[in-house]
C-alpha cells in the first residue's frame, strides 16, 4: 500500500463545517493529515466519520492522538470491530446492530431496505460508555 499520503484539497473551506468520511482509520496518520489541512485552509469545524476504527493492536494510539487534535470536533465510527480497551470521548462508537437486524427484517419479508434511510425520530448516545 502507499506509504506517505499528502491530502490534496479542492475547493475553498474557510468558514466552512467539515466532514471528512473514510472506510478504515487505523494508524489515524491519514485522518490526522487531512483534518489539519482543513483546518489550516480556514475550515470552521471539521468531523470524521469512518465506517471500521482498527484500533485492536495493544500499541494502538491512534485514538488517543486524535483526542488531541484540537483541530477535530469528533470521530464517529462504527461498533464493527470490537475494541479493546474504553475509547476516548472525541472518538464516538455508533452501535450498528439495529439497522442490520432492520435490513435483514425488512429483505426477509420482501420490504424495502431503503426506507431504514428515513431519520425522522432518531435518538443518538454513545455505543461504548
Amino acid at each position: 500500500g502507499q506509504k506517505d499520503y499528502d491530502p490534496l484539497l479542492v475547493g475553498n473551506v474557510k468558514g466552512r463545517k467539515c466532514i471528512l468520511v473514510d472506510d478504515i482509520v487505523n494508524t489515524g496518520k491519514t485522518l490526522i493529515g487531512a483534518i489539519q489541512q482543513l483546518k489550516g485552509s480556514g475550515a470552521e469545524t471539521v468531523y470524521a466519520w469512518a465506517t471500521h476504527g482498527v484500533f485492536v493492536t495493544p500499541d494502538n494510539n491512534a485514538p488517543e492522538m486524535l483526542q488531541q487534535i484540537d483541530a477535530l470536533e469528533f470521530l464517529l465510527i462504527s461498533n464493527s470491530v470490537a475494541q479493546a480497551k474504553q475509547l476516548p470521548d472525541k472518538v464516538v462508537q455508533l452501535n450498528v446492530a439495529p439497522l442490520l437486524a432492520e435490513a435483514i427484517s425488512r429483505a426477509l419479508h420482501n420490504q424495502s431496505i431503503s426506507g431504514i434511510l428515513n431519520l425522522e425520530g432518531v435518538k443518538a448516545e454513545r455505543y461504548d460508555s
